[in-house]
């Protein structure tokens, strides 16, 4: 009896394997696009409209994704850019749902009629930690970190460190200067990041806010 269990155990296991390895491929092979250097882990837990996920070359997404991704219209895309990945868990979720006077919420979420659809876009070079959430309009600038259990609500400028929700910049990568020396070693020149423009970045989300972001991370001064 036992032989016979353990055996329908080894069945079922095979089947689920087998199930699990075609409706991966199914899912793969509906994406909007998806380069051929790209790896994505397992099936995603979640993933409503694969025609709206756009994979560059060199990504990696791990297993446990979710994808909530409004099937109506054109807008709502979900980008990863060339040389990116997320870790275990990420959700992107690229719809609002707005109440409408005299209709249940229930009723207009159902229905979508009244959605408001953004894109979700992750630049190049972008680390993306576990268990992240990136809400409808969110860009996450190239070379960006984003920390685990992080939610971010609005776009995260290139080469910063963000975290926790909301996600909030708590550094940069690098310096500006050693940025140009990053982008040197790996941009066309038409495609690097201006200097002026990484020092402003600098500036605004990090030296002019050193003290709130010492207590957000409970770092002394």
């Amino acid at each position: 009896m036992n032989i016979m269990s353990n055996t329908l155990q080894k069945i079922a296991a095979k089947i689920e394997r087998y199930a699990h390895y075609y409706r991966h491929r199914e899912i793969v092979s509906r994406l909007g696009a998806i380069d051929k250097t790209t790896t994505v882990f397992r099936l995603p837990d979640t993933c409503s409209c694969p025609e709206k996920i756009f994979l560059e070359e060199h990504t990696s997404i791990y297993e446990g994704s979710r994808f909530i991704i409004n099937p109506i219209g054109e807008k709502g895309k979900f980008i990863m850019k060339a040389h990116s990945y997320a870790a275990q868990g990420l959700t992107v979720i690229t719809g609002n749902h707005i109440r409408q006077v005299g209709a249940y919420n229930l009723e207009t979420s159902e229905s979508h009629k009244y959605d408001t659809d953004k894109d979700v876009i992750v630049e190049e070079d972008v680390g993306i930690g576990v268990g992240v959430t990136l809400l409808s309009g969110v860009k996450v600038g190239r070379g960006a970190t984003i920390g685990a259990g992080s939610v971010c609500v609005n776009s995260i400028p290139p080469y910063a460190v963000a975290m926790g929700n909301p996600a909030q910049v708590v550094g940069f990568v690098f310096t500006p200067d050693q940025i140009i020396e990053h982008e040197k070693a790996l941009y066309p020149e038409e495609e690097r990041l201006p200097l002026a423009k990484l020092e402003k970045n600098y500036q605004r989300y990090y030296v002019n806010h050193i003290t709130d972001i010492a207590k957000y991370t409970n770092i002394s001064l």
